[in-house]
């Protein structure tokens, strides 16, 4: 019922004797990690509502508005401008396989999502949004910030630091970094530093890798990987904001441009209809 990483923490604090303060920073990073998800949440609610909303209204259009408009031209026996051909032929598609297309769309969701699951595919996503722009960054910053603020607390708690590796590396939700914690693990019980792999890997800022490997040297690791937690939260809070307002406008664009090519796909001909009609 209850992860590794609550368990393992209320253990330690029984062994050390100190299981109020592990339960009070347990209290406390559920408290922030709840926080920090549900702003992730709500960022990503109104960029998903708008992207819904604009393909429901523009189907209504292909299959219901525009046929009736552009039906007009078709007995002409004129020549129409490239755009309103594409946009006939489009509306005519859509509006005869809509209901493919939905099938379609959901099955590619739910096949995808199956992909994604498997070892390879759950590879192949996580090194491609690690490369995305604008999310690319915000994801890392994210695993940094779950990443420093768990096994800070684990460390806090007592809890050692390989076992706190092992159970650390599955807060990350992303393979490419879980191996990355994996190699560190066993370049830690070899001997080496943690700070090293991570740094070795450029997957890890090298201010996190710093602050990690100084709190190493002055034996203040935990207060170090606290330290990173707090300016990579208040950063993806920061970049989220900027996502946020950055998408706004675009989606805006995006819309508007699409809204634009139907409009002037329709009245092109419809300004030339003097001509048509004088011909």
């Amino acid at each position: 019922v209850f992860p590794d990483l609550y368990v393992n923490m209320v253990r330690a604090g029984e062994a050390a004797g100190n299981l109020d303060q592990v339960m009070f920073r347990l209290a406390d990073f559920e408290e922030s990690s709840l926080a920090l998800r549900s702003k992730v949440s709500s960022a990503l609610v109104y960029p998903a509502v708008m992207a819904v909303v604009g393909t429901v209204i523009m189907g209504i259009l292909m299959v219901f508005v525009v046929p009736k408009i552009t039906g007009m031209f078709a007995d002409m026996g004129k020549s129409l401008p490239w755009n309103t051909e594409l946009l006939i032929w489009l509306s005519k598609f859509i509006a005869r396989w809509w209901p493919l297309l939905i099938v379609a769309g959901i099955a590619g969701a739910f096949g995808f999502r199956a992909w994604k699951r498997t070892t390879r595919g759950r590879a192949i996503v996580d090194k491609i949004v690690l490369k995305l722009w604008i999310l690319g960054p915000l994801a890392r910053r994210l695993a940094i910030s779950r990443f420093a603020k768990t096994l800070g607390t684990m460390l806090n708690a007592g809890v050692p630091l390989l076992r706190a590796l092992d159970i650390v590396k599955h807060v990350l939700n992303n393979v490419v970094l879980q191996k990355i914690i994996e190699e560190a693990h066993d370049a830690i019980r070899e001997g080496e530093s943690i700070a090293a792999p991570l740094k070795r890997s450029g997957q890890f800022p090298p201010l996190v890798t710093h602050m990690i490997a100084v709190g190493e040297r002055s034996g203040q690791l935990e207060g170090m990987l606290d330290n990173v937690a707090v300016a990579y939260e208040r950063e993806v809070e920061t970049k989220l904001g900027r996502m946020t307002a950055l998408l706004e406008p675009i989606m805006i664009l995006c819309m508007g441009g699409v809204v634009a090519f139907v409009v002037f796909s329709i009245l092109m001909p419809i300004m030339d209809l003097n001509t048509f009609v004088a011909q």
